[in-house]
């Protein structure tokens, strides 16, 4: 028996965002064009049972022998390649039929359509049903705010652009989902573990306790902050969270990574801010806001030196934070309002009082650089 291995350009999803600039694709991504083909096998055999209603069941070898491979990435905002491959054989009744390949084209378009139903606010089972709604859980979990993944871009007005947004539309029009799963970042304190059922409890700064699961090369880290719970024992812990309809964080579906952080880290201070509420200054003073703070913490994750001190950060009575630093015989301050991402930078030179000020805007590159370089060059100051 004689089989031919055969391609057909398929695919040609789109991802869009900063961290896919550079022609590059990161790892996590990759797994939710892995979880599309397990989606479109699923897909096409429901589209072969729609048109053969007087079937029980799928024709044996009906997906043998065919796979979704990544042939390249093209230039530009990522763009990966990606091909159906089939085996032909002539008198085998266990290689992909020929005459099948059109139920892979028509479940790629079901999924397409139902993408743009969701963004436009339409019917989305129109297209697919619930249970096959549920491969989005998986599809599309590690987009991040302003991210998408347009699965159609060569249809520049209906491209079918799945983000956060249109995945959970996705997702809330299946009744048999219940909870969904996202990419989670938290930050908190472990006061309980068990080490039978091998879980932790993880308490989040300015938000509730949920539980999770210990893996073997985490152990040692929630131990320690166990022990250290109440006496500086803060991790920051990355993996996937598990939330209700309503948006709320109900458990820890698994841990990637987990580290202990300082009390007085900077990202601590930000998260205990966000338990403020308006009139938490002797009745005035406006809570800081959650999508600042949400800038505010990123800022520092990408832009501030690490080889700088930490400072201390308070909130200020109009609803902006406050960052002070004590310097090489400076006292620092930066004002920032977190929602125009301003900053009104002033240091005092304690011994002759001399004075720095300028004013930064930190939706620029270089204002954001500046902060690292302005705080470098006092610290090497001969006061």
């Amino acid at each position: 028996m004689s089989s031919t291995l055969n391609n057909i350009e398929f695919l040609s999803p789109r991802l869009v965002g900063e961290r896919f600039s550079g022609h590059a694709i990161p790892l996590e991504v990759l797994r939710d064009l892995a979880v599309l083909e397990e989606m479109l096998v699923e897909t096409a055999k429901w589209g072969y049972m729609q048109e053969h209603p007087d079937r029980k069941r799928i024709p044996r070898g009906f997906t043998n022998g065919v796979s979704l491979k990544l042939t390249g990435i093209e230039e530009g905002s990522a763009i990966p390649k990606i091909a159906l491959f089939f085996t032909l054989a002539g008198s085998s009744l266990n290689l992909f039929p020929s005459d099948n390949a059109h139920y892979f084209h028509r479940a790629k378009n079901s999924i397409v359509n139902a993408v743009n139903a969701a963004e436009q606010n339409r019917d989305v089972k129109e297209y697919l049903p619930e249970n096959l709604l549920c491969y989005f859980d998986r599809i599309g979990r590690s987009l991040r705010d302003g991210e998408s993944l347009e699965l159609n871009p060569a249809d520049r007005a209906q491209p079918a652009r799945l983000n956060k947004t249109t995945r959970r539309k996705l997702l809330l029009a299946s009744s048999n989902v219940m909870e969904l799963t996202e990419e989670i970042t938290l930050r908190g304190s472990i006061p309980a573990a068990d080490q039978a059922k091998m879980t932790f409890d993880l308490h989040i700064i300015s938000g509730p306790t949920v539980s999770g699961p210990i893996s073997p090369q985490h152990c040692d880290i929630v131990k320690d902050a166990f022990m250290r719970y109440g006496h500086g024992g803060i991790v920051m812990l990355q993996g996937i969270g598990r939330f209700n309809r309503n948006n709320r964080l109900q458990s820890i579906d698994s841990v990637e990574h987990i580290s202990l952080l300082d009390s007085n880290d900077v990202l601590v201070q930000l998260d205990e801010l966000r338990s403020l509420e308006n009139g938490w200054l002797d009745g005035e003073g406006v809570a800081p806001g959650k999508e600042g703070l949400d800038w505010l913490v990123g800022y520092f994750e990408t832009y501030y030196s690490d080889e700088l001190p930490v400072p201390c950060i308070y909130p200020t009575p109009e609803g902006g934070v406050q960052i002070e630093w004590g310097l090489n015989g400076y006292e620092i301050t930066l004002a920032v309002n977190i929602d125009t991402h301003q900053g009104d930078f002033h240091a005092l030179n304690m011994s002759n009082d001399d004075e720095i000020i300028k004013s930064l805007d930190f939706n620029k590159l270089d204002d954001c650089v500046l902060l690292n370089q302005e705080l470098k060059t006092l610290s090497e100051d001969e006061v």
